[in-house]
């Protein structure tokens, strides 16, 4: 008997005609044929159930080797049933199979009926193109961006491109699709409280000026297409808009052309690159930039030369000079278009850009801002991607603007002319004070200050305008504008204006600028002038007849002239001159004879008026002689 452990069946088997296998089989046979009757009982430990076919002489015994009861207890074959076994295993096969259809149908069921928990494909496009994309917190690159099996849901969605403003919204995720986005551009903030009538006026003509120096968008910051935008934001039907969008694409395009054969194809890929990110509808930008695209992938073996000549290049200085072909930059960025991957052409642009930006900042440290300005404006077109010299940029025209807006604040601008008044800088004074009294800043010191740097700077016109505003009281700046007024009449020649303003000043007690004591010394000079001017001869000019003498005679008629310069005969063939000392008169009965240095001339002239030659003559010469 085998041994068995507690709870275990096991089968015993006797062969009652093992010696002859044909027996065997048939009664084997006969087993198959026979039924199966179990009668239920129990058995204790050790009991046995014995299981008798119909025919033949095989016993089949089953014994529990459990200490309890077995729940069989009596298993025999009958008769009266045939293939019983054959019957069984077709049933079961059969409650096998419909089981599994019924699982199978149920299944496919499931899964035609449940709802999806991903969609396909998730599609965001922005205009421009280039922005960058998040979802809750996961970042997902550059605009457009495809997303493949998203889990549906309501996620975050955060746009953010420089130059525009950031989108931060929620974005239910149900189904397969496309996003578009437009972007909006950032108004500058020196504009943002101007009416919006205002604010169109100054990006229109922005505009049209960025558009004359060729900005058209490849740097967005300050470009045409940018103030385009920024009026669309504003009036989205703006015509103005419309029409410089549309002329800028042109001009683009045209640039991009031009590019192609003159070699610069790196220029040419910026273009249509930046065509195709603004005006995702352009077909022929699309078109032509996939065309270039192979002529670039044509020219990789250009990319070694490329690179030497822009390292040769970089080492003679020649960085980024505009409209060079010869430039470390030039030929850095042609290998760049060719493999954007090159790390050595990468390095080389780099230092252009590194060492033109560190020109603008020592121009800015040594403060000149125009310069700084200029210089890191040149870095931002040629380096759009460099947004730290965009950033001090910025900040450098950010504070020249602060520093003009203080300028023209008119209480600056006043305490400014004043002290530039007091330091004589008279010229430079005069627009910050002229706009202190535009502002009503037009103090008396103001107005006085103003027009005594016109009298110096010799506008003698303003000068009295403004001396003239000046309202009468007692204190010192009206004396001075008083006796400033002479000064503007002695400049003008009338010395007897003059005389009058300093002794009206001179009787108010003088002022600061203008003691008693200096205004009696300018009223005795002007009337010591006058006393001279009163007692000087006054010139003498006759027509006269120059006889020339000789055996042929003849005369001639001229001018004779005498003056504080000499004496002068201008005649139709002869000229004499002679200064006052060697000048000399003698008359005769009707002639009059002139010395003029040692040359006498005869000439024939009435007695009288020979009379008032030799009086002038003499009181000029009584006049100007080296004696007095």
């Amino acid at each position: 008997m085998i041994e068995t452990a507690p709870g275990d069946v096991f089968c015993e088997r006797t062969m009652l005609g093992e010696n002859n296998p044909s027996q065997g089989r048939a009664e084997d046979d006969g087993l198959v044929d026979g039924a199966l009757a179990v009668s239920h009982g129990s058995a204790g430990h050790g009991a046995a159930a014995t299981l008798a076919p119909s025919r033949g002489g095989e016993s089949l015994r089953v014994v529990s080797a459990d200490n309890g009861g077995s729940n069989i207890d009596n298993v025999s074959w009958g008769a009266t049933v045939p293939r019983a076994s054959t019957g069984r295993r077709w049933w079961l096969l059969a409650a096998v199979s419909a089981l599994m259809l019924t699982a199978l149908t149920a299944a496919a069921v499931y899964l035609v009926t449940k709802k999806p928990s991903t969609v396909d494909q998730l599609v965001i496009l922005t205009v421009p193109s280039g922005a960058d994309i998040r979802l809750d917190s996961k970042e997902y690159g550059h605009s457009p961006v495809k997303l493949e099996r998203l889990a549906i849901g309501t996620y975050t969605l955060t746009i953010s491109k420089e130059g525009f403003e950031p989108i931060v919204q929620p974005l239910p995720v149900t189904e397969s699709g496309s996003l578009e986005i437009k972007l909006k551009p950032v108004l500058p903030s020196e504009t943002v409280n101007l009416p919006a009538e205002e604010q169109i006026k100054q990006f229109q003509q922005q505009a049209e000026a960025a558009f004359a120096r060729g900005y058209y968008g490849t740097v967005y910051e300050g470009s045409a297409l940018n103030y385009a935008d920024m009026i669309k934001r504003l009036d989205p039907n703006n015509t103005f808009a419309a029409e410089m969008r549309e002329r800028v694409r042109n001009a683009a395009h045209q640039s991009a052309q031009a590019a192609i054969p003159r070699g610069d194809l790196a220029q040419a890929q910026e273009i249509y690159n930046f065509l195709v990110e603004n005006y995702p509808d352009d077909e022929d930008a699309h078109t032509a930039a996939a065309r270039l695209e192979n002529q670039l992938s044509a020219r990789r073996g250009e990319v070694r030369e490329l690179l030497r000549k822009a390292d040769e290049a970089l080492q003679a200085g020649r960085l980024a000079e505009p409209g060079s072909r010869t430039s470390a930059y030039y030929y850095s960025k042609q290998a760049l278009a060719i493999d954007r991957q090159n790390e050595k052409a990468r390095l080389v642009r780099n230092q252009v850009r590194d060492t033109l930006a560190s020109a603008g900042d020592q121009a800015y440290a040594r403060g000149d801002i125009e310069a700084a300005i200029k210089q890191l404006e040149q870095v931002s077109q040629l380096f759009p991607e460099d947004k730290q010299s965009r950033a001090r940029l910025r900040d450098i025209q950010a504070g020249r603007a602060a520093e003009a807006a203080k300028t023209a604040d008119p209480n600056t601008r006043r305490l400014r002319g004043l002290d530039l008044y007091i330091k004589e800088n008279f010229a430079s004074a005069i627009p910050d004070l002229e706009s202190a009294v535009v502002n009503n800043q037009g103090t008396q010191d103001v107005i006085f200050a103003l027009a005594r740097c016109y009298l110096k700077t010799g506008q003698l016109d303003h000068a009295e305008n403004y001396f003239r505003k000046i309202k009468p009281s007692g204190d010192d700046v009206y004396r001075s504008s008083i006796a400033a007024l002479g000064e503007v009449a002695r400049q003008r020649g009338d010395s007897a204006t003059a005389v009058e303003r300093w002794k009206e000043a001179r009787q108010l007690g003088g002022s600061t600028l203008y003691s008693a004591a200096a205004l009696d010394d300018k009223i005795e000079q002007v009337e010591k002038k006058q006393r001279e001017k009163a007692a000087e001869p006054s010139p003498l000019t006759l027509e006269v007849k120059h006889l020339h003498g000789g055996l042929l005679g003849g005369s001639c008629t001229g001018t004779l002239t005498i003056n504080a310069s000499g004496v002068r005969y201008d005649g139709g063939q002869h000229v004499y001159a002679s200064n006052l000392v060697g000048a000399g008169v003698s008359l005769t009965k009707d002639e009059m004879v002139i010395k003029f240095q040692g040359n006498q001339q005869r000439f024939r002239i009435a007695r009288a008026d020979a009379e008032r030659v030799r009086e002038t003559l003499g009181r000029y010469q009584q006049t100007y002689s080296p004696a007095k």
